[in-house]
């Protein structure tokens, strides 16, 4: 029989309306299941009648077996018959078939050709933990595989999909209308599916840093590099503030906003339409950094130049000396010097705006060594004796009186051509917001609440190590985040606003309603997981979100708390505004009258562009950050504060290298400066070798010049015009002069042209030459006859013509000719 049925009623008909019988069931006799070599065939009705005999079984399946004799029935047991096999079989299913002659299909007389055959199995008594009854079943065929356009990532795509979906699943269906449920389904669906290509399409996007279109994304494969992408800086600015009262207090946070045109310099808080239009200004505001209190004596400073005329403070300087007994000055107090009046005309609109310098003072003196008011002796004028840091020393020379002449030919002298001015408030750009509300911590859904802990199997709970939080990014309602460097009220003033972005943070806090205060961090990977820390990450159109913890890397907010972040806005070049640009305040006006800024607002750094991050960051792990080569010592030395050029020299001292860094400082080479440089190399030098600082090898020069001057010029004048253009310091018109240290470098060779050429351009001078040129420390080479000087690679030349080291050379003028 090749069928398999469910419902057997073959068996029924055979014993009830047939002559013919069947086999009904068949059984393995004995006592060791498994082994027996007998099978007990039980037959519908009586089988004494059926003459049977070995010939008449056929055996098939598992390992061959054959029939050695067939037991017919008895009378005591007239429904079976026992067949014997030649041996016992295997697990196989076995089939016996009574047939009517060997090999043939016909089954014996008297038998039902479908109850002829029965299938059984050697091991039915088997051990086993299933039913030993077979059940079958008809499978049903697999369905064909819709017919699905698998291109499809976008809504029209999806949408149409849909709908020959439908069309197939539904013929009837004819439904176009926008309100039908079907169609409003096949479009939501089409929505969410298209969100979902969108998010893949994203990821694939973003995973790469070529092809990333999120800043966000950019700055975390920045990170992996560890490249840390620049997010800008705010500017700074001095804010000058004239009072009309002692001890005026102007607090911190205190804004300044640019010129408004129509505007008045101090706007009372009570005057809301003018307080709206200042606040509502697309202008850079100015917020003051700490408190100040005003002097009225700081709004003006006369320079004190004991009784002599036409005077300068030069390029340089480090010390000052006031008019009267300035007592509100102190340590620390920020002064500005500004030229007020044009030195060739005395008018006010004359005035050069960049000679204009602010300086920290460190130390003011107001009493003399017995105690008294400090005065000038002769006229006995109060005065007060100020100084700064070499760091604060002006750059160009500043005018403070002149001579000028009347129209009668009357001489005119004009005083307080620059004057100094205290009051400074340190501004910087950025705009407070405070206590915005960021949001709740969203719960978790229950299967991920689930999915947190387990159950034992005493009935107790367990956490689960790492747990599931849920995703919290909140956004602020704000742009532009301030990126600031914090201020030092003991750093020198050209420190304020030189201060670059490489040490601007973030100004933002953010609280919870647990009396948690968060703080911001360049990254989380160094933030152990109890870390109250969060990442700011911007995006491109300035767009603020903050990236918190997940309980590894930085603490994960708990659900249901809420937070709020206090923070400023404003960054980046925007703020660097002009000089007296920033005009307005809120706030007296009968205390203040006026408002400015003498310099302008510098220090704001845009942040760093997305395709300049594509540019930079896959090369920022190239950047030499050790020391393997000689030239590696010199050139990281080079790098550090306080020293201007360095050379490295690999030595072997006898056991190991060791690294000899000539440097040359921007002053004098002290041993704080020498240990600081060791202490920074020893970070990059490789394993073996030793770092030592050493000063480098000054080679004084010996130079004479001969001068031939024109007949018409006085020679003394040209001695003066050329002992003013070969000098260490820096010339009148504000030009290094020829013989200053910073034009002489490691190993430079020292031409004689240059010299020749610079004498020969002084007025009154026909013709000049060189009478000596040469090396102090090897006096027999001619430079002269070469026309150079050469030097090793970790000497520097100078020529200091100082009369206290004559070893750092000399300079000599001989002149013939003139009056």
């Amino acid at each position: 029989m090749i069928y398999f049925c469910a419902q057997k009623s073959r068996r029924d008909l055979v014993l009830t309306r047939s002559p013919l019988n069947g086999i009904d069931y068949a059984e393995l006799p004995g006592e060791r299941p498994g082994c027996g070599t007998q099978l007990a065939i039980t037959f519908l009705k009586d089988a004494r009648g059926l003459a049977l005999g070995v010939n008449n079984v056929s055996v098939s399946g598992g390992t061959a077996i054959t029939v050695t004799g067939v037991d017919a029935a008895s009378d005591a047991d007239p429904l079976v018959v026992v067949v014997t096999f030649s041996g016992t079989g295997d697990f196989s299913p076995y089939t016996l078939t009574l047939v009517a002659t060997p090999g043939g299909n016909d089954a014996p007389a008297g038998l039902d050709p479908a109850l002829s055959s029965i299938t059984f199995s050697f091991k039915a008594d088997c051990p086993s933990p299933a039913d030993c009854l077979a059940t079958t079943c008809c499978a049903t065929p697999a369905a064909p595989p819709p017919d699905i356009n698998y291109l499809a990532k976008d809504y029209p795509g999806f949408v149409q999909v849909m709908l020959d979906r439908m069309a197939a699943l539904m013929p009837a269906w004819s439904e176009t209308h926008a309100a039908d449920m079907g169609v409003a389904l096949v479009e939501a669906l089409a929505y969410a599916a298209d969100h979902l290509s969108y998010q893949q399409d994203a990821v694939s996007t973003e995973a790469y840093l070529g092809t990333a279109r999120s800043r966000i994304s950019l700055r975390r494969h920045a990170r992996l590099v560890d490249y840390a992408i620049g997010e800008g800086c705010n500017a700074r600015a001095w804010i000058f503030l004239n009072t009309t009262k002692d001890d005026q207090p102007v607090p911190a946070g205190t804004a300044f906003y640019v010129r408004t045109p129509g505007e008045p310099t101090v706007v009372r808080p009570t005057d809301l339409p003018h307080v709206a239009a200042l606040q509502a200004g697309t202008q850079p505001v100015f917020s003051s950094l700490c408190d100040v209190t005003l002097q009225t004596e700081q709004n003006s400073l006369s320079f004190y130049t004991w009784s002599d005329t036409d005077c300068c403070l030069p390029a340089g300087a480090t010390q000052a000396t006031l008019s009267g007994h300035c007592a509100t000055l102190n340590t620390g107090t920020v002064l500005m010097f500004e030229e007020v009046l044009g030195p060739l005309t005395g008018a006010a609109a004359d005035a050069d705006p960049t000679h204009r310098w602010a300086v920290r003072l460190t130390s003011v003196r107001l009493f003399d060594d017995g105690g008294a008011t400090l005065a000038d002796p002769l006229t006995g004028e109060a005065i007060t004796e100020i100084t700064w840091a070499a760091q604060d020393a002006p750059p160009f020379p500043l005018c403070l009186s002149v001579t000028l002449t009347n129209d009668d030919g009357t001489p005119a002298p004009i005083a307080d051509v620059s004057l100094a001015r205290g009051n400074l408030v340190p501004a910087d750009h950025g705009v407070a917001v405070t206590g915005e509300a960021l949001g709740v911590v969203p719960k978790l859904p229950l299967a991920a609440q689930a999915a947190t802990g387990c159950t034992c199997d005493d009935g107790t709970s367990t956490a689960v190590a790492l747990t599931a939080h849920a995703r919290f990014y909140p956004e602020l309602a704000q742009t532009l985040l301030t990126f600031a460097p914090p201020y030092d009220a003991t750093a020198p003033a050209s420190a304020f606003q030189s201060a670059g972005p490489d040490a601007a943070v973030p100004q933002i806090t953010v609280s919870s309603d647990d009396a948690r205060h968060w703080s911001a961090v360049p990254d989380l990977l160094e933030s152990p997981g109890e870390a109250a820390a969060f990442v700011p990450e911007i995006e491109a159109d300035g767009s603020v979100h903050l990236r918190f913890g997940d309980g590894q890397y930085g603490a994960a907010p708990a659900p249901g708390l809420q937070f709020t972040a206090s923070y400023r806005v404003g960054n980046g070049s925007a703020g660097n505004v002009g000089r007296d640009s920033i005009v307005h305040m809120i706030w007296n006006p009968q205390f203040i009258t006026i408002v400015r800024n003498p310099l302008a607002a510098a220090g704001g750094v845009d942040a760093e562009s997305m395709e300049t991050i594509r540019q930079y960051a896959p090369f920022s792990f190239q950047t030499q950050a050790r020391c393997v080569t000689e030239d590696d010592y010199g050139a990281q030395a080079s790098t550090f504060p306080g020293i201007s050029e360095a050379r490295g020299t690999l030595r072997w001292t006898g056991s190991w290298y060791s690294a000899f860094v000539s440097i040359e400082p921007d002053t004098t080479l002290t041993p704080q400066l020498a240990a600081d440089t060791r202490r920074r190399l020893d970070l990059l030098r490789m394993l073996g070798v030793d770092v030592a600082a050493e000063a480098a090898r000054i080679v004084g020069l010996a130079i004479v010049l001969r001068i031939c001057v024109a007949p018409d010029h006085f020679r003394g004048d040209v001695y003066s015009a050329l002992m003013r253009r070969f000098i260490t310091g820096d010339q009148c018109d504000g030009q290094p002069g020829l013989l200053n240290a910073a034009n002489f470098v490691f190993g430079q060779t020292i031409y004689a042209s240059p010299l020749v050429a610079a004498a020969q351009a002084v007025d009154g001078v026909i013709s000049a030459t060189l009478a000596q040129f040469g090396r102090l420390d090897a006096p027999w080479v001619d430079g002269v006859a070469q026309g150079y000087l050469t030097l090793g690679r970790l000497e520097i030349a100078r020529c200091d013509n100082d009369p206290n080291h004559l070893d750092r050379g000399t300079f000599t003028l001989l002149l013939d000719g003139g009056k």
